[in-house]
């Protein structure tokens, strides 16, 4: 019988603890996400920006990014 009590605490436990890290986890991936949608505006804005000010630079950066994503995508 106590066996069985340790053996129901333990998994009592170790549930606790799955549910304790699955919060951590979705708290975590929550706040990710939100910084990488914080970043992606802030991109964004910058671009606008940038292509209001100085069209052609900006376009200039854009084909090198592109030229440096095609030769890493080709290797």
């Amino acid at each position: 019988m106590a066996a069985q009590q340790d053996v129901s605490s333990t998994v009592r436990d170790a549930t606790s603890a799955a549910k304790r890290n699955i919060d951590q986890t979705a708290d975590y991936a929550v706040s990710v996400i939100d910084d990488f949608q914080s970043i992606g505006s802030e991109f964004k804005r910058a671009v606008n920006k940038s292509m209001k000010k100085e069209p052609y630079t900006t376009l200039a950066m854009a084909a090198a990014a592109g030229f440096v994503l095609g030769a890493l995508w080709r290797a």
